[in-house]
């Protein structure tokens, strides 16, 4: 039998590994678009820096703007990559696996589901926030996943009548 030498880990796997949620869920993994989950991590990272540059001291300026500038093409952009790659919302028949507005990992089970609020993250994101009996806003499921028509088929296949994530899915279909 052939055996092939190990892949090295990259620094990016090691990140994910340290910050991945523990447990057996598996599931169908959606990723999200990179695009409209960048454009919601440069904007609100800038507003600190745009104040200081506007209202700080003018030696201060110079340095603002580099920072502003680094802040806008660097940072949102590899925290974007990050987790449009590593940070998928997962489904199967017995729930769904999405992150809380902080970034962690949360499951929740589609009996659980009790209440659902689209909201609009800036201009660019749409996102639903998930309520359970026991916890208010428990997920923040993104609405612009790669492969968005495809998860929206499997949560009415999955979810049971009733259930107020399929209602929404189903009702937006309609409109």
């Amino acid at each position: 039998m052939l055996e092939y030498p190990m892949r090295s880990a990259s620094p990016l796997d090691a990140v994910y590994r340290a910050v991945a949620p523990r447990g057996g869920f598996e599931g169908r993994a959606f990723h999200l678009r990179f695009a409209p989950f960048a454009m919601s991590q440069i904007v609100p990272g800038a507003w600190p820096f745009t104040l200081l540059l506007w209202q700080g001291p003018q030696e201060w300026r110079v340095w603002l703007t580099f920072l502003l500038a680094l802040k806008i093409t660097g940072g949102g952009v590899l925290v974007a990559a990050i987790v449009s790659r590593y940070f998928p919302v997962i489904a199967n028949q017995r729930g769904l696996r999405a992150r809380n507005f902080w970034g962690q990992a949360r499951e929740v089970a589609w009996q659980d589901i009790r209440e659902i609020k689209p909201i609009r993250w800036l201009i660019w994101t749409k996102f639903v926030r998930i309520s359970t009996p026991t916890c208010r806003n428990i997920v923040w499921l993104p609405l612009f996943l790669r492969e968005q028509n495809e998860f929206e088929h499997n949560v009415k296949q999955w979810a049971p009548p009733g259930n107020a994530l399929r209602a929404f899915f189903e009702n937006r279909a309609k409109a």
